[in-house]
Formats: C-alpha cells, structure tokens, sequence
C-alpha cells in the first residue's frame, strides 16, 4: 500500500499531519511537533481506529509512539529518526522515511528535540500519559 503520490501532494502542501483510513482523510492538522497528533489522539468522542495511514513532516520517536496508540498501519514521513525506525519495528508498522537521521534535535540544534527526550524509554501509553498530567 504506498501511496506516493498523496504523499508527495501532502509534502507541497501547508499541512504538517494528515491521517487516513483507506484513502479518505479523517484528520488534518497544521500544528508541527505532535501536538497535531495529540489532538487526533485525544479527540473528545473519537472511536477508535485501524489500519491508519500516517503522513507526517516529522517523525521521531513520540510521533512514532503516537502512531502506535492510534493504531497506525503505515506511516510516512519526510524526515524520521532511527528510534522512530525502531519502535515502528518493533510494533510491525510499516513506514517510509524520504530521509533519515540519526535524532531528531531541538531547534538550535544543541540537543534532542525535548519531545525525544520525554519519549525515552517509554511505551505509547505512558508516553501520551506524560501530557494529561
């Protein structure tokens, strides 16, 4: 199931997460970091869904934990890190990276990003449980 070119459309467009069951899009988001992915995650009301089709500007390891929680099938990404890598292989969810890194930093780029760091050594629910406290 790759599907290239919705991907690339969602590359060139402002969004910065989009989420799809089959080929309809049930979310969108403009907000960067997870706070996109959160708000789909914490949807007042949302049932809960499968077989997700992630696509996502960035995503590290929280966003891959989300993805996990919200029952992600595939996701697809610009720029994903190695833990990101990991966890989805570990959950057996597929993804595909345009380009890879070894961690995703903050924005002066001194040191991991703080939402990296939040998701270490954490699973998906105690990860989204680090933002209802």
């Amino acid at each position: 199931m790759f599907l290239q070119k919705e991907f690339e459309k969602f590359l060139n467009s402002s969004w910065e997460l989009e989420i799809r069951q089959k080929d309809k899009i049930i979310f969108r988001s403009k907000k960067s970091g997870v706070r996109g992915l959160l708000d789909f995650v914490n949807k007042p009301g949302k049932r809960r869904y499968k077989d997700l089709v992630i696509f996502d500007k960035i995503v590290g390891r929280g966003a891959a934990l989300l993805a996990i929680y919200s029952k992600a099938k595939i996701v697809y990404g610009a720029l994903g890190s190695e833990s990101a890598a990991n966890v989805l292989k570990e959950y057996k969810i597929e993804f595909y990276f345009q380009e890879n890194c070894a961690n995703i930093l903050n924005r002066d780029k001194s040191d991991l990003c703080p939402i990296e760091k939040l998701s270490l050594s954490k699973n998906s629910e105690e990860f989204l449980n680090c933002f209802k406290e």
